[in-house]
């Protein structure tokens, strides 16, 4: 048991491999060009889900087995890697195939159905290649516990109590006694009998007790519990945090002086795509009858083909990008100003120029584009193949004057230069009817432009060798794709942008300027660039621009409202292959709350380096991965009027202010009566609740795993509560 204010808590650590595997990916970069191998770095196996799980004879587990392919340099996941499941000790077999390929999140999963023979059973899971890479599961096929009786029938607190009856396991850890769902510790164990004391914790009232292994459980005991169990007293604005893997940790709170707590239960390990089985339980004062189980358990299976397509083009432009640039630490960079085979002159207005727009691997769109306006900081070029009735000179002048005024200026000061290959001080923005038409007719989304790393690589075929942007233009008619009127496509186009710029910046300051082996992860990589469209709001917002203001902070705060309507079933860390709109809210507003926290400059720190994701953000930070998380959580709720909460607030940022009402977070209130809730938690995700304990009496809380018993380690189950009255 562990109480905090304001201190700070690391990740439960990932299993690690036995062994590295070498693959090879073969990339075509253009279709008359040769095909470029790129070789993909060693990589590492983890168990990320599943682990410890019991069954009895015949039955297929509940959660999948699930492992993390990652690159041992990097620690970016790596998709597309065969991983082949094999039983290599006990009565088990493997559901379905028995080899599965890693996704674009870097997980494998499978299915295990037990036999009939108690035992242990151990699944390995191998990354197939040169030089295999392996991680084990440990599972448990047992016969259901029979709880005959307790040697009691009233019990303190604190007092050991032995419990009768058969297929009880002689190691401690295995038995999962719980009264009412609060855990008691086993200190002695044989397979007809346990000792256990009774949890400090419990209230003075009727429980029920059984043994447990995960989903698998006994029949029920009464017993009573008499006075004396320890009540945690909390001061309005302080916070308990429980974070025991075996879930030995309870709390009681006190309902006096009408006292309210908000209660976070979140998994904050780092693996976005996995999902990890929890259960709570509260316990009033009073004896009452046991509610029936409340499940929240999300589709932990998205339908990626239900996502905008928008966020699908640009995760797959960032994850070529990082096997573009695979293996190139050291590479030879080009000499400040570019390579003098690139070297351009600034750009003229009418100049013809003919640019390669990238439409898929080995596909490649040529474009001739004529310069219609030039400003001080960008280029705009309009493909003389756009539809009429598109943009005016006037309307590129608009877009050149942000890019001159605020874009530039605002993201370079933060986050850095962007690189100058064709040394004319100046990035092009092409707009092209070829981005329309990258998105299906009658898709629920659409992409709006991009940037890709790919042109400021010189020697990959395919490349501009120059900063580039690709923006859509408007089309009426439908020409290209779905109509795009020319009042909707200005008005997003400001807002893409700044955030592809960030993007063009960070490319230069991790690869070219840094020699990283990969971009930056998807999730960060995201966060960085949306919250470079909010310094940019901020920006007009200071000049008392409302106008641009809301024109580069609109799409930011509704992902950010689209997050908060659902955090439960929303990972920080991407959790589908493409992310989701919701993830990408999640990632704003985490960085909003780092640069608050840490400072302004942190957004910065985190672009010029060479780490990536959570191993980024902790050394800049200095703080863990999992205290972080709890706190940003906690913040997002509290920031506002409420309790003095220190960092749990956002320190600068008037949150709800930017959220604009009504709030989207609204906790589930679980009363002040007995509550059992059990789902499954994505890694890096939130639920929310509040306890309201009657005003004379107490709630006894405890957060487990799968049927109230342990949780794997993995999983990085924590329990907050924070007194907000």
């Amino acid at each position: 048991m562990t109480v905090r204010r304001n201190g700070d808590g690391r990740d439960v650590p990932l299993r690690r491999v036995r062994g590295a595997l070498l693959v090879a990916l073969v990339l075509t970069q253009s279709c008359g060009g040769d095909p470029t191998t790129l070789l993909r770095p060693p990589v590492e196996v983890f168990v990320a889900a599943g682990d410890q799980q019991y069954g009895t004879a015949g039955q297929t587990l509940q959660t999948p087995l699930q492992v993390l392919v990652r690159a041992l340099t990097t620690q970016l996941p790596q998709s597309g890697v065969q991983v082949a499941w094999s039983v290599v000790q006990g009565d088990a077999e493997i559901v379905g195939v028995a080899a599965t390929i890693s996704d674009s999140t870097g997980l494998a999963r499978t299915n295990v159905r037990f036999g009939s023979t108690v035992g242990d059973v151990v699944i390995r899971a191998t990354a197939q290649g040169q030089s295999p890479a392996s991680a084990d599961f440990r599972l448990f096929l047992i016969d259901r516990p029979v709880l005959g009786s307790v040697s009691v029938g009233s019990a303190l607190p604190g007092e050991s109590i032995t419990l009768t009856g058969e297929n009880f396991v002689p190691r401690l850890e295995h038995n999962v006694v719980l009264f009412s769902g609060v855990r008691g510790q086993v200190t002695s164990a044989t397979s007809n009998e346990l000792i256990v004391t009774v949890p400090t914790c419990l209230p003075e009232r009727d429980v029920d007790v059984s043994v447990r292994f995960g989903t698998v459980g006994s029949s029920s005991i009464p017993l009573s519990i008499g006075a004396g169990g320890d009540v945690a007293v909390l001061d309005v604005g302080e916070v308990f945090d429980a974070f025991d893997a075996p879930g030995l940790t309870c709390v009681t709170v006190s309902g006096a002086g009408d006292a309210e707590y908000v209660l976070e239960v979140h998994s904050t390990s780092s693996v976005g795509a996995a999902a990890h089985p929890w259960s709570l339980f509260g316990l009033g004062s009073s004896t009452m009858a046991w509610p029936a189980l409340r499940e929240e358990t999300p589709d932990v299976h998205r339908d990626d083909s239900l996502q905008d397509p928008g966020i699908v083009w640009e995760t797959r432009l960032r994850e070529l990008e990082k096997e573009l640039t695979a293996g190139r630490a050291g590479w030879a960079k080009p000499p400040s100003g570019g390579a003098a085979s690139v070297i351009q002159p600034v750009p003229q207005v009418n100049d013809v120029r003919t640019f390669q727009v990238f439409q898929r691997p080995g596909d490649f769109a040529t474009v001739t584009a004529t310069a219609r306006y030039v400003g001080e900081r960008a280029a705009l070029f309009v493909d003389q193949d756009a539809p009429a009735g598109g943009y005016t000179d006037e309307d590129l002048r608009t877009f050149s004057d942000q890019i001159d005024d605020a874009i530039w200026p605002v993201v370079t000061g933060v986050f850095g230069t962007p690189s100058d290959l064709d040394s004319n001080g100046r990035i092009v923005i092409l707009f092209t009817p070829v981005v329309n038409a990258l998105t299906p007719r009658g898709a629920t989304g659409f992409i709006a432009g991009f940037f890709f790393g790919l042109d400021l690589l010189p020697d990959e075929e395919g490349s501009n060798a120059s900063e580039v942007f690709y923006a859509l233009v408007p089309d009426v008619s439908g020409e290209y794709s779905d109509p795009r009127p020319k009042s909707a496509v200005a008005r997003l186009t400001p807002a893409v942008l700044s955030h592809e710029f960030q993007h063009m910046v960070n490319f230069n300051q991790r690869v070219l300027a840094r020699s990283a082996e990969a971009n930056e992860a998807v999730w960060l990589s995201e966060g960085l660039a949306q919250f470079a469209e909010e310094l940019v709001a901020r920006f007009y917002e200071g000049a008392g621009d409302s106008e641009n203001t809301e024109l580069f902070r609109a799409g930011v705060r509704e992902r950010s409202r689209r997050y908060l309507g659902d955090t439960g079933d929303v990972s920080l860390i991407i959790s589908s292959g493409n992310g989701t709109l919701e993830e990408r809210g999640a990632g704003y507003l985490y960085l909003a709350y780092l640069t608050d926290r840490f400072g302004a400059d942190l957004a910065g720190r985190l672009t010029r380096t060479t780490r990536t994701g959570v191993a980024n953000v902790e050394a800049e930070t200095g703080t863990g991965w999992a205290g972080g998380l709890s706190d940003w959580w906690a913040a997002i709720l509290l920031d506002g009027p409420g309790p003095e909460t220190g960092t749990l607030a956002y320190p600068e940022t008037d949150l709800r202010g930017f959220l604009e009402d009504p709030f989207p977070l609204q906790p589930t209130s679980l009363g002040g009566t007995d509550f059992e809730r059990s789902g499954t938690l994505r890694s890096s995700s939130v639920a929310y609740y509040i306890v309201d304990p009657s005003a004379s009496g107490t709630m006894t809380l405890r957060l487990g795993g799968e049927g109230g018993g342990s949780s794997a380690p993995q999983a990085g189950l924590r329990m907050r509560i924070i007194r907000v009255q």
